[in-house]
């Protein structure tokens, strides 16, 4: 329906917390146009002298209400303070030639209220300063104005300009309060959203524990005297980007890591990060487990075989290099603005050197990590590596559960 004013005209390019008052605005300056215009009417219809005149006042103010939204352009303030002052000066008027008995002078009080609230509570002062203006006039026309001045007959006195001025100023604070209440509850379930979504975020940057002791008090460190340590990197992947597209890269990154983060789920682990194609996760942080290195064994085997069928966007196998050691750790969340969660400590840097000196396709331990988990899992020795910052190091090649229980490192 075209004849349907638009009530958001005027408000683009405004914040929405802005917009919305600006469109009750646009309800406000309407209704009081269609009042002035239904008085205008009312006047011209009355055969009294000097009422047709007064009629077509009538008109104007209800042409110069209608075109209030224009104001918009210039300033939020411009429309409210425009709609303010001229509100009060038609009602001065028309309680003035009336008479205070037709009810013109309650709408000093409606307009008051609309008045606040489309300015905001930013703008508080003003807003009280016109509120004062307003008691002012009231008082005024109280002294200076009489009950009836007699231009009008006592029955359109009552009917015509009290009952109509009651039925409207109902209207009018109704029909605004409704509008910012819904478009208040509307705000407040996109801030829910909003909420759960910066949560969900929160929650799929840190875990769960983290999250939680981050909001409440905005530090989180923590030191594990025992827990677990993987890294994995695709071997050969420097020689990736080169050849296929950024967007094949991405989507061929986003697929294995999303494959690899069901894996950490489905073995209650923490993934920590992911740097270009390095991959890292913690066995026995945050929470302490008795037997993180052999949950953290477990995943690094399902790992290694998920990773078997791996394929680039080209065909080719990409196999995982993994190193795991374990040993104290220390666990925290860093950063103000990109926060993320981060282990350190000498078992780190040591599943790191793990990684980097193993062969693709296999799982490459230290001594320490190899009798620990010898009790249940199969390993092949490789002999004395160099390992950056630690010398020669004995280290094993992780291979699979044991069907047999045997004792020491094969």
């Amino acid at each position: 329906m075209r004849w349907v004013p638009n009530i958001a005209f005027g408000t683009k390019g405004y914040p929405e917390k802005v917009a919305r008052r600006l469109r009750a605005m646009n309800i406000a300056a309407w209704i009081c146009a269609a009042q002035a215009g239904y008085f205008a009417i009312l006047r011209m219809l009355d055969p009294a002298p000097g009422m047709f005149t007064r009629g077509l006042t009538n008109a104007g103010i209800a042409a110069a209400f209608a075109a209030l939204p224009l104001l918009h352009r210039l300033s939020p303030l411009a429309a409210p303070l425009v709609f303010l002052a001229f509100a009060y000066w038609a009602i001065f008027r028309s309680a003035y030639q009336i008479g205070t008995g037709g009810g013109s002078d309650m709408f000093y009080l409606t307009a008051t209220a609309l008045f606040v609230l489309l300015i905001g509570t930013e703008h508080i002062v003003l807003a009280a300063l016109a509120g004062a203006v307003a008691a002012g006039l009231l008082i005024m026309l109280r002294l200076v104005a009489p009950y009836d001045t007699g231009l009008v007959s006592p029955e359109v006195q009552f009917w015509g300009s009290f009952v109509t001025s009651a039925v409207i100023n109902t209207v009018l604070l109704f029909t605004v309060m409704v509008y910012v209440l819904r478009q208040l509850a509307s705000a407040e379930a996109t801030a829910e959203r909003e909420f759960q979504r910066s949560e969900s975020l929160l929650l799929s940057i840190l875990p769960a524990p983290i999250a939680a002791r981050l909001k409440d008090n905005g530090v989180v460190a923590d030191r594990f005297d025992d827990a677990s340590v993987l890294f994995a990197d695709m071997a050969g992947f420097t020689t990736l980007p080169g050849d296929f597209s950024p967007d094949e890269l991405v989507a061929f990154l986003n697929r294995t890591y999303s494959e690899f983060d069901l894996l950490v789920e489905r073995h209650g682990l923490e993934k920590i990060k992911t740097t270009g194609d390095a991959y890292m996760v913690v066995s026995g942080v945050p929470a302490a487990r008795g037997d993180h290195a052999e949950a953290l064994a477990d995943f690094a085997l399902a790992m290694r075989d998920a990773a078997q069928n791996l394929r680039d966007p080209l065909g080719r196998a990409v196999p995982m290099r993994i190193g795991i050691a374990g040993g104290p750790v220390v666990a925290g969340v860093v950063g103000t603005k990109k926060i993320f969660c981060d282990v350190w400590g000498d078992a780190v840097n040591l599943a790191a050197r793990m990684e980097t000196t193993g062969e693709a396709g296999r799982i490459q331990v230290p001594k320490a990590m190899a009798a620990r988990l010898d009790q249940y899992f199969r390993l092949e020795p490789r002999g004395a590596v160099d390992i950056k910052g630690k010398g020669r190091m004995l280290t094993w090649f992780l291979v699979g559960r044991r069907d047999v229980r045997q004792a020491g490192p094969t």
